[in-house]
Order: structure tokens, then sequence, then C-alpha cells
């Protein structure tokens, strides 16, 4: 956290019931101040658990949100997603998205970020790939980081106390399965992946199984049936409703997962990769397997834990290219993301007369 000045009564955030976005909007508020505002009560809730330093304000109706920043004297509202159309009209308000993601699907870079007065950018692969899409032509796009990912390239995640907190053998190698929400671009690996994955064949693994929020909003009856087969199984956890992977990534040794924005986040560890294809190889497109790279790739769910292993025995096996896509994901791996933003955001502001942080 920092001593710099707080623009308290001029910043609000919008969440809505996305609990995974509050680590995005999270670090930036805490060097910020502000209010953070949602339409959900478990999102607030969770804020306050997680973070009980912010203020979080629960309004049922975006109506009330409305009322509520116009009465407050909010300049700048920041987004973790596309909820511009909310706020649009309100008087001398400018708006902010820090998309709550860095992933290689086309959601990521819609011609939207364009209303926008201002959009932070994780990296110089993005920041390019934003160009080509003609959408810097506004100069509004700005390379800041990934707050997220602070706590990590800062140095204040050791694998040994997550895996502590966590109640599993420091001594075990850790794997986290992480497959995202199953959209209609078969991204998802939940479908295909999951009952060979909770076969977990070894207790000298820990597995570490983190779903979507998504999964568990829109597939309760099967994460019921998924949990009765991890019944009984030692060294296993699953977050049904995590709002927060980091921690778990830092825990683990290896990621499993698909086409989602944690295995570009997992890059920050530099640590091995499995990505699970729930389709053929040829079928996907180029952008959406630009990772694949780093780890390997298995179509089939009964090679999973073979493949697994065979990676945990030789680590580094994909070092050189995990190292070359994290220095293009993350912009300035420093640590100092959230402070970046908070400046260009506090530029935003008409009574500020602080220097944009140069860092």
């Amino acid at each position: 956290m920092t001593d710099r000045p707080r623009n308290s009564d001029s910043v609000a955030y919008f969440i809505d019931f996305s609990i995974h976005e509050i680590p995005s909007v999270a670090y930036i508020a805490h060097e910020l101040g502000g209010t953070i505002y949602t339409t959900s009560d478990l999102t607030a809730g969770r804020i306050r658990e997680e973070h009980p330093d912010l203020r979080v304000r629960f309004f049922p109706a975006i109506d009330d949100i409305r009322r509520e920043i116009a009465a407050s004297g909010v300049r700048v509202i920041l987004y973790p997603d596309y909820h511009l159309r909310y706020f649009r009209d309100l008087p001398g308000v400018k708006h902010v998205q820090l998309f709550h993601g860095t992933s290689d699907k086309v959601y990521d870079y819609r011609r939207e970020v364009l209303d926008y007065d201002l959009f932070l950018i994780p990296g110089v692969e993005a920041y390019e790939r934003y160009r080509r899409k003609g959408l810097l032509k506004k100069g509004t796009g700005v390379l800041v980081g990934y707050p997220k990912l602070d706590r990590a390239f800062g140095g204040g995640l050791k694998r040994e106390e997550e895996l502590k907190k966590l109640g599993l053998p420091q001594e075990n190698k850790t794997v986290l399965y992480a497959p995202t929400w199953v959209d209609k671009s078969f991204n998802s690996s939940w479908k295909k992946f999951r009952v060979a994955l909770s076969e977990k064949p070894d207790e000298d693994i820990n597995l570490i199984i983190k779903l979507h929020p998504n999964i568990k909003r829109y597939r309760k009856a099967e994460v019921e049936a998924f949990k009765g087969l991890l019944r009984g199984r030692k060294n296993t956890r699953l977050f049904e409703e995590a709002s927060d992977i980091v921690p778990l990534m830092a825990a683990s040794d290896l990621i499993a997962g698909d086409v989602s924005a944690v295995m570009r986040e997992y890059l920050a560890f530099q640590r091995p990769m499995v990505f699970l294809s729930c389709k053929p190889k040829w079928l996907w497109r180029r952008e959406k397997k630009r990772l694949w790279d780093c780890g390997e790739v298995v179509t089939h769910p009964a090679e999973v834990w073979p493949v697994i292993h065979g990676v945990l025995e030789t680590p580094h096996r994909y070092i050189s290219a995990i190292r070359r896509h994290r220095e293009l994901t993350f912009y300035k791996a420093d640590g100092r993301a959230a402070l970046r933003a908070a400046a260009e955001i506090r530029a935003l502001l008409p009574s500020s007369t602080e220097l944009r942080f140069e860092g």
C-alpha cells in the first residue's frame, strides 16, 4: 500500500457478480482509495472479507448506484469489464477500463475500448494487438503492466507459505487445474477433462482445482457430481468460487488449463504448463494457441496424468519459451503496475496537479 495522496471521493469502481474480477480492481483501489460499487451482495461480502480496508457499497440495482455516484462527486469510474453502458451518460465522469484478464480470446480486444477515456494495457504483445486492430488511434491505450500480479512480481508470495495455508504437504509436487468457464467457443477443458483430472494417481501429488466461478454459477449439478468424484482423495483441494487464483498459482509446481487468462498469468511464476485441448490442434485459430510452445498439449483425457508426470520430471524443458512470453505479456514485471495505473487515473481527475508516476 502507498502513502501517496488518495483521491478517495473522486474515484469509483464497478464490479457485478463476477468475483474473479475483484483482484484486478483491488490493488489499484489500495493505491487510489475510492469506493467499489456492486450489484452483488456476494461480491460485496467477498471484498469486505479479503480487503477489509477497502470501501465497498452494495446496491440491488444499477439505478441506485447511478444516483449514489452522481451525488458523491465521482469523476472517474474504473471497470474490469465492458460495463460502460450503465454509466456512459453521467455528466462530468470519465471512464477507465482495466480488463480482468490477459488472454488470447477476441473478447479482450473489442472496439468498445475506444469508448473509454483511458484503457490500461498489461503488456507489449497486447499493445501490439490493439495497434493492429486500430484501437490505439485515439491515444487512450496506455501500457502499465498487470496489477493483479504485483504480489508475484514483488516477491510477496512464497510456495511453502501458500501450501501451509492450504494444509498440503510441502514436499509433494503440486498440480493446479484451472478450467475456464464453458462457452460456445470450446475454450474450456471442463467437459472433456474434468473426470480424468479427478483421477489423481498418487498420494505424493497435491492437486488443487480452481474452477472459474461461472462454472458453479451455471453448472451446479456438474459441480456437485464432480465433488463426489473427489470425495476421499488425499491431498486434494477444490475451490468452487474462489475470487483470487494467484495464491494458488504460487503454491503450485505446474498448471493444467485451457484457453484462458490464467495460463498467461501463470507465466509470472516461470513454472511448467500443460494445455488441455478440447479439439484437434489444427482446428484452433493461431492466436488462441500462441502459448502452446510453453508446454505440452494434451488432446485425449487418458494422456493427462502421464503427460503431467513427464513434465514434472523435466520442469525446465520449456523455460526459454516461458520467459519469452512472460516478457511480452507483462510490461515492467516489477510489482509496481498498480502504482502506474493509479498515476494514469489521477491524471484524469480535473483537480489533479500531480505529475504522472514514471516507474
